[in-house]
């Protein structure tokens, strides 16, 4: 038995050609589906193109595996056919929605964590805040297997998350919602602050039950009840029709994540990794930015550096990196300065006369990109835009 190997969409894909069929299925139809696979599921990170070729009774092949690209199997399919290839069609469509219909869901908690793959031990890839809809694409024992609205695809405890039906998610998308807007702060089972239902981070969404003198009652997704202050939150229907994602405001945002600890994965006012802290600035002015620093370089308009940084704004991306690699991302707050999640979040110059210039990162200062302004693409969505809010 032979194997080839071939990377592509979230898992490796697999196929196996067996000895003696060769004439019938050959390595050039093994790179059409490689090359479609590639097509429809650029990268890993945002989708899910996983596909296995066995040899069946009378020489018919089985196509077995899962995507989350209906197009990428109907091409893969209609190619293979077009060759008068005898198939067996068993790729499964995510989500996976023949063991339940609740293939929605909302994150539960003020932070729920994703990870690489359904172990605690796993990496950590991302962050998402309470409210946050993600679609369910498949479970494994307590895990389940998310996207979220950046397209980011993640393993997360099935406890964190609220799930729903297609028609209950519609529904509370009609509910009166509110947006939690300071970085920090807490529910409380009462008004006179006397215990404490969850903390909150900038970013929740829940839905207003009630009010009562200076407090809003509101439900989170679980069920659970509690007050929080008026002043913190904005209606989100509201927030997210009037949100500016000005240079200012960006700036502004950015600001208060200062000094915040560093930890690889996390987007959220508790910490951040590098593109966490872009995300969740950018966010919390009404765009949803790609989740990782490589992903948020390919989105926006480009800022040429060739002859230094004159042209550059206050809220553009800069990216740092070696070759044509990057791996650090970094807001541009003005005045040869910009504000990154390095150690901790931090603010560093670009003008080496300065004491917080960082040699370092001028030597891998790659390329910027301008997000306020440019022409919305899937790595940079409004949330008013947004199908899912």
């Amino acid at each position: 038995m032979k194997r080839f190997f071939f990377i592509t969409g979230f898992l490796p894909v697999i196929l196996l050609l067996i000895a003696g069929c060769q004439s019938s299925f050959s390595s050039d139809k093994l790179a059409d589906i490689d090359r479609i696979s590639k097509k429809w599921v650029p990268d890993q990170r945002e989708g899910i193109c996983s596909v296995t070729v066995t040899k069946g009774k009378g020489g018919t092949l089985i196509l077995r595996g899962e995507t989350t690209v209906p197009q990428a199997k109907d091409e893969i399919i209609k190619v293979l056919k077009s060759q008068n290839i005898s198939l067996i069609d068993s790729i499964l469509l995510l989500p996976d929605t023949s063991k339940s219909d609740k293939c929605w869901g909302l994150a539960s908690l003020s932070v729920i964590t994703l990870r690489k793959e359904p172990d605690h031990a796993a990496e950590m890839a991302s962050q998402e805040p309470m409210g946050t809809p993600v679609l369910v694409l498949k479970d494994e024992d307590s895990w389940i297997l998310v996207q979220t609205p950046d397209r980011y695809i993640g393993w997360t405890e099935k406890s964190c998350v609220t799930l729903f039906t297609k028609e209950e998610i519609e529904n509370w998308k009609r509910e009166e919602r509110l947006i939690y807007l300071e970085n920090s702060g807490s529910i409380y089972s009462s008004v006179d602050e006397s215990g404490i239902v969850s903390d909150i981070v900038a970013g929740c969404i829940f839905v207003k039950t009630g009010e009562s003198k200076d407090y809003l009652k509101i439900e989170f997704p679980d069920g659970r009840e509690g007050y929080v202050k008026e002043k913190a939150v904005m209606d989100f229907n509201i927030w997210k029709s009037k949100v500016s994602g000005t240079e200012e405001n960006v700036c502004r945002t950015a600001l208060k994540f200062n000094g915040l600890p560093y930890l690889w994965g996390a987007s959220s006012p508790k910490a951040v990794d590098c593109s966490g802290l872009a995300k969740s600035v950018y966010f919390m002015n009404g765009i949803i930015l790609a989740r990782d620093a490589s992903l948020q370089a390919e989105h926006g308009l480009s800022v040429n550096i060739s002859d230094g940084y004159g042209q550059l704004k206050k809220g553009d991306l800069l990216f740092f990196g070696s070759g044509s690699h990057v791996s650090h991302v970094a807001i541009y707050i003005g005045d040869s300065e910009y504000i990154h999640a390095s150690g901790r979040v931090r603010i560093s110059s670009l003008d080496s006369t300065r004491t917080n210039y960082s040699k370092y990162r001028k030597s891998s200062f790659l390329i910027a990109r301008r997000i306020i302004g440019s022409a919305n693409d899937q790595g940079i969505v409004p949330v008013r835009d947004h199908k899912w809010y």
